[in-house]
């Protein structure tokens, strides 16, 4: 079967500069399989290191890594009164929220996908105050830390308007200022951590930041390589055509092997390169067709190269990794 090879090397390497940057202060994000790489396995490497707190997307994330991590922040669930804590992306869910859920408000600074308004933030204390919930974060998500140009600090701008705004409130109604937090992987590296609590780190936990050219990259390693195992070897004589459609035609006789990989494993279809060498044919769902007989090959060990390939980034290619695929 295919497999999945993380480097437990590379993995520490890349918790060694985000925690240099950070100061010490991050949380490791690993909703979505820990983007692709295995939950659990990335869960229980990043703990035995040493870290305190993780971010994930779901409930059930949160419930399987429960015992690794002292704080979990669940961005997408229903909250619950569990001990996890819960972001609230607008006005209804804080209404409708349990009154003993820990909950984190996320204010919308300028990205405009989800999150409660900046000119609502004064409403949404007085529904705290009001039916008396346990407030324990706010925090807000940066649109263009990875590019060039100035809406970064026009983000961080209002983001300082919105804690001064909350210490303010807390104080005059005597709560506990709230824990604060917003940069992710390219505002931590191209901004740093300004005076929150901590920052949000996945893609570059995972050795990857998708920065404009024009920005100095951090020193991250990939830590995913794919690969799969030969299924059979066979002889293709000049002429014949491989595959659906028979898209590949060999220009002189040749030894060509099926490896046990497709996209149903979450390569993408129109995949034409592997490290190894050219893909002969079009992808199939659970197979490929290369040149050569060796028992095993690598698909990619950098999705960057993969991701320019296609015309992508590397998020997309890691994510669809199967979680059926065996992690070593």
């Amino acid at each position: 079967m295919a497999y999945i090879k993380l480097d437990r090397e590379a993995l520490r390497h890349n918790l060694d500069q985000i925690d240099r940057k950070s100061e010490g202060r991050f949380a490791v994000v690993l909703k979505d399989n820990a983007y692709g790489h295995g939950l659990m396995e990335i869960a229980q490497e990043v703990s035995s290191y040493g870290v305190k707190r993780a971010v994930v997307r779901t409930r059930s994330e949160a419930v399987s890594i429960e015992g690794l991590f002292e704080y979990i922040l669940i961005l997408s669930d229903s909250p619950q009164e569990d001990g996890f804590y819960y972001a609230i992306n607008d006005l209804q869910s804080l209404k409708n929220a349990p009154k003993k859920a820990s909950l984190e408000l996320k204010i919308d600074t300028g990205m405009h996908r989800n999150g409660i308004g900046m000119e609502e933030i004064e409403e949404a204390l007085e529904v705290v105050k009001g039916r008396g919930l346990k407030l324990k974060g706010v925090f807000t998500h940066f649109r263009s830390a990875d590019e060039l140009g100035s809406e970064l600090f026009w983000q961080i701008r209002n983001w300082k308007q919105v804690k001064e705004r909350v210490k303010k409130w807390s104080q005059k109604e005597g709560y506990e200022p709230p824990h604060f937090h917003s940069a992710n992987s390219a505002a931590l590296f191209r901004a740093g951590i300004a005076e929150d609590e901590f920052a949000r780190v996945g893609i570059a936990l995972y050795g990857y930041v998708e920065f404009d050219e024009v920005f100095d990259m951090p020193p991250l390693q990939p830590v995913l390589s794919l690969w799969a195992k030969k299924i059979a070897t066979r002889e293709l004589l000049q002429g014949q055509k491989v595959g659906y459609g028979g898209e590949f035609e060999a220009p002189s006789d040749m030894r060509i092997s099926t490896y046990d990989i497709g996209y149903a494993d979450g390569i993408f279809r129109s995949l034409k390169m592997t490290k190894e060498g050219k893909i002969l044919g079009r992808v199939s769902m659970d197979s490929i067709v290369l040149e050569g007989e060796k028992e095993d090959i690598c698909i990619f060990d950098d999705a960057k190269e993969i991701a320019r390939e296609l015309g992508t980034i590397s998020y997309e290619v890691l994510v669809k990794l199967s979680p059926a695929i065996v992690r070593h």
